[in-house]
């Protein structure tokens, strides 16, 4: 049988369960029949007991280890995808709970404890009908900031490289605790982001642990992105009132408190701004404030928050003035800016900053240390500035960046060219990149040679030169194919003579090349050479 303790505790789970499953919502009824089937058809087993927890594992359509933590609820596991309390953990809950009393008891235990809330919920006093109840206890932002913060209480990771992974899962019981509402969950979910990514700070006091919560704090921004996105695009009820006024007046913390990850407060900060609180008021009071905090010493976050309630509002001198004076930090944050303007109604608005934006981007990239860094950031810049946006910018501006972020930027550039028909420019990014004449598609160069064959002369020589340094037959068979394609050109532009110039001097530095020397005369290179050097003569 089992201690003292240990019954205890498992009243204590008992206790939390009924409290935090209501059998008249449809979604926690369902819950716990699904529980009960498993339970029934004896489908837990291996249930080991240890250190005040219980383990086992439940056989469903695949089998799942469950691990359940009477003393502390919140840290309990399963490994199914299901978010909170699962069917599994109620299963291995009921199995531990018929060996101390009837499962069908506490099944009515459960259905009459919110009965009899319903029925004391009428007894009320005239007053207190007047007042205005919330749906719910724990509905209030404070409340679910103390929830939240409940959530992380206890740290049960034992390493570094555990305590991702425990955040993790405190994260994801977190949302089990979302209101049952629909229209709710988003909300709570943008505050288990907001909050989750302050109480992670804290915790990452030491290098280590920086490194090894860096991607969780990435998924709260991700959280927050989807939880935005949902309230963005639904009306929102006037309940929701307190809640935003809440997130607005604290929004400032992510640029006062101390952070070990300044980036992503800074990126929670503007998400916040840019999709909840676009009243002309709410800004201007918060431009306010950031120009008083400017006044004294301060951290760099708040100049880009500056900068970025400035582009809100408009006042498009200021900002860019200021992003002038920060120089390339804000190249972190100008991405966000850029894809804010593109979407902004005012399309000329995106031409007027992009000088300053490229200026500092190209900075920020070129003072990079790693290859993957500098390549990484210039991909994500032309995510957003897209083919067809860019056709739409300063041919000159747009040129300056695709030059100035090679080798990074070829594969833009390069659709750039071909879209400008500019194909000189093009091949010549082909020599600069070492793109082979055979890596190239047929089409393209069938392209470039019906407008501007002569653009193929260059590319023509490098490839050729690459081949016959492989010093390989095949290689020299395909640079004599590519050296008779080569003459054709020079015939049509009425070259011949620098033609001849040219496969002279090439004949002349292969003479050792044997091979090379017979595919030539195979191809009849040398001897039409000859014939061509006679027939020049005498028309001389």
């Amino acid at each position: 049988m089992y201690n003292q303790q240990l019954l205890t505790n498992i009243k204590s789970y008992s206790q939390e369960l009924k409290n935090l499953l209501d059998p008249r919502v449809e979604v926690h009824e369902k819950l716990i029949q699904k529980g009960m089937i498993l339970f029934r058809q004896q489908l837990v087993y291996n249930v080991k007991f240890s250190n005040e927890k219980v383990d086992a594992k439940v056989q469903d359509v695949t089998p799942v280890n469950v691990e359940l933590f009477f003393d502390h609820p919140s840290n309990s596991t399963c490994t199914c995808p299901e978010q909170g309390i699962c069917r599994h953990q109620v299963a291995l809950f009921f199995t531990v709970l018929s060996r101390t009393q009837s499962v069908f008891l506490w099944l009515q235990e459960w259905k009459n404890h919110h009965q009899i809330a319903d029925v004391l919920s009428t007894l009320q006093r005239g007053s207190d009908l007047l007042k205005k109840m919330p749906p719910q206890m724990e509905k209030g932002p404070e409340q679910w900031i103390l929830r939240i913060q409940n959530a992380y209480a206890n740290v049960s990771a034992n390493n570094f490289y555990q305590l991702e992974e425990w955040a993790r899962v405190c994260y994801k019981r977190l949302l089990g605790f979302a209101p049952v509402e629909r229209e709710w969950k988003p909300l709570f979910q943008l505050f288990a982001a907001c909050e989750s990514l302050k109480v992670i700070n804290s915790l990452a006091t030491e290098p280590k642990k920086r490194a090894h919560l860096r991607s969780f704090t990435e998924q709260m921004l991700e959280e927050a992105d989807e939880a935005l996105s949902k309230l963005a695009t639904t009306a929102s009820p006037f309940a929701f009132d307190e809640y935003f006024h809440f997130l607005r007046e604290n929004s400032h913390r992510f640029l006062e408190e101390e952070t070990v990850f300044p980036t992503e407060f800074t990126d929670i900060y503007m998400k916040l701004w840019s999709a909840l609180f676009k009243n002309k008021r709410d800004l201007l009071k918060e431009w306010d404030r950031l120009k008083v905090s400017m006044d004294a010493e301060h951290d760099e976050r708040i100049d880009i928050a500056y900068i970025h309630i400035a582009i809100l509002l408009e006042e498009d001198d200021a900002a860019t003035r200021h992003m002038k004076e920060l120089g390339s930090a804000i190249a972190p944050y100008a991405l966000r800016w850029m894809k804010l303007l593109q979407n902004d109604r005012s399309k000329g608005r995106l031409n007027h900053y992009l000088p300053v934006f490229i200026d500092q981007i190209t900075t920020f990239i070129s003072a990079l240390t790693r290859t993957y860094e500098q390549a990484q950031f210039t991909r994500a810049l032309f995510q957003i500035l897209d083919s067809n946006t860019a056709l739409n910018l300063d041919s000159s501006l747009l040129e300056k960046v695709y030059m100035k972020l090679l080798p990074y930027s070829r594969f833009q550039y390069n659709e750039y060219l071909l879209a400008k028909h500019d194909y000189k420019k093009w091949a010549e990014l082909q020599v600069y990149s070492k793109n082979s004449i055979d890596f190239i598609d047929r089409h393209t160069i069938e392209v470039v040679a019906k407008h501007d064959p002569a653009a193929l002369k260059p590319l023509y020589h490098e490839t050729i030169t690459s081949l016959i340094n492989n010093r390989g037959r095949d290689s020299y068979k395909r640079a004599v194919r590519y050296l008779k394609r080569l003459q054709k050109l020079y015939k049509k532009e009425k070259k011949m003579k620098q033609w001849e110039i040219y496969l002279s001097t090439l004949l002349n530095n292969t003479k050792r090349l044997r091979a090379f020397q017979e595919e030539c005369k195979r191809g009849k290179l040398i001897i039409d050479s000859q014939n061509e050097r006679t027939s020049f003569h005498d028309e001389s």
